[in-house]
């Protein structure tokens, strides 16, 4: 699995040492390419050094945002230094800050998507995966066995699950024959990771199990089945004799709100110069195909539950409600359907160029305009219409402390193919985790979804 990681990360530095210097061999072509490519191998061993530090070989567990971000950190942190030494040791003439500069620009976002080509790759060819043991409540056990089983990317693959109703029953010394066995098949395995599926009467017992010195795993992770909580920011806390986890909540903090306000305006301003000819040729297809408005606008929820107008291109025919109103009232399954996700699979009322503009997520973006005004926001919880509202039930409360977004974890987890609750899940998952790596996590995934064209329609 390192290995593995450590192939995906030399491939992706070496393309984006050799994109950067095509990039800078068009302004400057008076250098010599191979005196540039020099900078690639004391480069590389200090990243491969500081990825390990970091803890990102194998880095299972980690989850996506997390990774982003030690490796963004830890990419900066070499670039920097490296620059730093062309500075002091001023020997700019065989490595430049600028080619530094651009393959540090290109290693942060190709790292991450590399890095999941290649798990997927490893996962084929069965070289990904850690066997881990899964103890708990039956319930719980057999759920987190079932998940992870379900998420082999994760790294964690579990070989063997024991249920019990005690989890401090299975470690001691002095162990029943039954609980001997399973300890032989535990050591036979060669297993040295961990996971307790921690119910709501096991928390007491989670103590024992940590301090027993009869095992010998290495990791032991405690999951916690409780969607409430979610993985939001913990910060350990040393409280005289207890131990103590401080949440903090992101959107609480202006400086957070300012920032993911700065990415939203920067975007537009680096998009622009490429939005305003996609603008036209959007805008010309729409009235050949089919004479009309060149937009739709519709009453959507915003912040604090108010509501706004969205702007998209539009994609249906001029009619489209009362035909829609037609469809459904003949129609039983389109109508459970409508009811069930307000999408149709096969919308009749879309029009040619609408399909299109659907399939490609290009008809949302006029929305860039209620950006601009503070309506929305480039990533955030999907734009609802007031009759979803009780969909929702109690996350509503949640859901209305921000902006809606352009794109969401939902544009880049399924989209359409998701069911209501997995799409309101997502919304609070987003509320409860939000950073401004998320939002980074988010937005480079944007564009593969857009072109999978998984669950657009």
């Amino acid at each position: 699995m390192v290995a593995c990681l450590v192939i995906s990360d030399l491939i992706c530095l070496n393309i984006s040492l050799w994109i950067a210097i095509i990039i800078w061999r068009q302004i400057r072509i008076d250098f010599s390419i191979y005196a540039y490519t020099s900078v690639i191998l004391p480069v590389a061993i200090c990243l491969v050094i500081v990825y390990s530090i970091v803890g990102l070989y194998p880095g299972t567990g980690l989850g996506p945002v997390e990774e982003l971000r030690r490796l963004a950190l830890s990419t900066t942190l070499v670039c920097l230094g490296f620059i730093a030494l062309t500075f002091y040791a001023r020997i700019t003439t065989d490595w430049s800050r600028a080619i530094i500069g651009l393959t540090w620009f290109f290693s942060v976002f190709g790292m991450p998507i590399s890095r999941k080509f290649f798990r997927r790759l490893a996962l084929r060819l069965k070289l990904w995966g850690e066997p881990v043991v899964v103890i708990g409540d039956p319930e719980d056990a057999i759920k987190v066995t079932k998940e992870f089983r379900n998420h082999p990317l994760t790294g964690f693959w579990p070989v063997l699950c024991v249920t019990t109703d005690f989890i401090s029953s299975i470690f001691p010394i002095l162990a029943s024959p039954a609980q001997e066995e399973w300890s032989e098949k535990i050591l036979f395995r060669d297993i040295d990771i961990l996971i307790l599926a921690l119910g709501n009467k096991q928390l007491s017992a989670t103590k024992e199990v940590l301090i027993d010195r009869s095992h010998s795993f290495r990791r032991i992770i405690c999951v916690f089945d409780e969607d409430r909580l979610g993985s939001v920011w913990f910060t350990n806390l040393n409280l005289i004799e207890y131990f103590g986890l401080e949440v903090r909540h992101q959107w609480n903090s202006p400086i957070n709100r300012v920032l993911k306000r700065l990415l939203d305006l920067a975007l537009i301003l680096i998009g622009i110069p490429f939005l305003i000819p996609l603008f036209i040729v959007i805008a010309v297809a729409i009235f050949i195909d089919d004479p009309g408005a060149i937009f739709y606008t519709q009453m959507r929820i915003g912040i604090k539950g108010k509501e706004f107008r969205i702007w998209k291109f539009r994609s249906m025919i001029s009619n489209a409600e009362a035909l829609l109103d037609e469809k459904l009232k003949n129609n039983p399954v389109l109508h459970q359907e409508w009811l069930d996700s307000f999408k149709l699979r096969d919308d009749p009322r879309l029009t040619r160029v609408g399909k299109i503009l659907r399939s490609t997520s290009l008809d949302e973006l006029p929305q860039i305009w209620n950006v601009l005004r503070g309506e929305m926001s480039i990533i955030g919880p999907r734009p609802i219409v007031k009759e979803e509202i009780p969909l929702y039930g109690e996350e509503f409360e949640i859901f209305k402390r921000v902006a809606p977004g352009i794109t969401g974890l939902w544009q880049i987890s399924g989209r359409n193919d998701l069911t209501y609750r997995e799409r309101v899940n997502l919304d609070v998952y987003y509320l409860q985790n939000w950073s401004i790596w998320l939002d980074i996590h988010i937005l480079m995934h944007t564009a593969l979804s857009v072109i999978q064209r998984r669950g657009a329609y």
